[in-house]
C-alpha cells in the first residue's frame, strides 16, 4: 500500500479540470441526460494529461446532444464511432478538444459494460460540484483510495475481493476487467476492432445502421439486449 500526498499544484489542477467537467456536463444536466464524469476526475488522482470525461450512461440522439452542447457555447471538434471489440457496444464520441470529450452508447449496454464505469470511479454533476471524490482503479491496476491529503494506492490483483466491496461491484467484473487490462500492458495495445469518423452530413445512427446492415455481431447483440 502506499500513500500519495498533493502538493498545491495538483489540487489547483483536479479544480480546474473539475470546473471544466461541470461546464460541459451542465448542458446535458439541463435537458435531462444526467451524464456522469469517470476516470481520475472522479478520483482526484489527475495529472497534466488527465482526460475530462463526460459520459451519458443511455443511447440518446447524437445530434440533439451537439445542439445542447453548442447553444451552451461548447463547439465539437470532431465526430467519432468508436467499437473497442467486435463484442462491446459501439460508442459515440463528440470530442470537444484534445482532453475533453463526451461519449455515450449507441445501443443498450450490458452490465459488464456498464460496471466499468463504477471501477474507474464515476460522479454525477451534483457528487462533482460538491467536491466528492470516489474510489475506482485506474490503468495500471491499483485501487485508488482518496484521502484528504491525496490518495492510498493499492494492488487489486492481490485484493480482488476486498477492491471490489470498495468498488460496490461484483467480483466477476473487476476479474474480468482486470484480465482485459492486464493482457493490454502485457502485449500492448492492439488499438481498437473499430473507429470512424464520422463526417458532417452523416449521423451517428445513420452509421450504425450501414453497420448493422452488414454486421451479424451486431444484429445479435440488437436481438439479445434490445436497442
Amino acid at each position: 500500500m502506499l500513500e500519495v500526498k498533493y502538493d498545491d499544484s495538483r489540487w489547483r489542477l483536479l479544480s480546474r479540470l473539475r470546473e471544466r467537467a461541470l461546464a460541459v456536463m451542465k448542458p446535458l444536466l439541463d435537458h435531462g441526460l444526467n451524464p456522469i464524469v469517470y476516470g481520475s476526475i472522479a478520483r482526484g488522482d489527475v495529472d497534466e494529461k488527465s482526460d475530462v470525461d463526460v459520459f451519458i450512461q443511455s443511447p440518446a440522439s447524437t445530434t440533439i446532444i451537439e445542439l445542447y452542447l453548442s447553444e451552451a457555447g461548447i463547439m465539437v471538434r470532431d465526430r467519432v464511432l468508436v467499437q473497442a471489440t467486435p463484442s462491446h457496444v459501439p460508442k459515440a464520441y463528440l470530442v470537444i478538444d484534445e482532453y475533453t470529450s463526451v461519449s455515450l452508447p449507441l445501443l443498450k449496454m450490458t452490465e459488464d459494460e456498464v460496471g466499468f464505469y463504477r471501477l474507474a470511479g464515476q460522479l454525477s454533476y451534483e457528487e462533482l460540484r460538491r467536491g466528492l471524490r470516489v474510489p475506482g482503479m485506474n490503468k495500471e491496476l491499483m485501487l485508488i483510495i482518496p484521502t484528504p491529503e491525496g490518495h492510498i494506492e493499492l494492488p487489486v490483483e492481490r485484493n480482488i475481493e476486498e477492491a471490489a466491496l470498495i468498488l460496490g461491484v461484483d467480483p466477476k467484473i473487476l476479474r474480468n476487467r482486470v484480465r482485459v487490462l492486464r493482457r493490454r500492458r502485457e502485449h500492448g495495445r492492439t488499438g481498437v476492432y473499430r473507429e470512424i469518423s464520422i463526417p458532417r452530413d452523416k449521423t451517428f445512427e445513420q452509421v450504425l445502421d450501414e453497420l448493422i446492415d452488414r454486421d451479424p455481431a451486431l444484429r445479435r447483440r440488437i436481438r439479445t439486449l434490445g436497442e
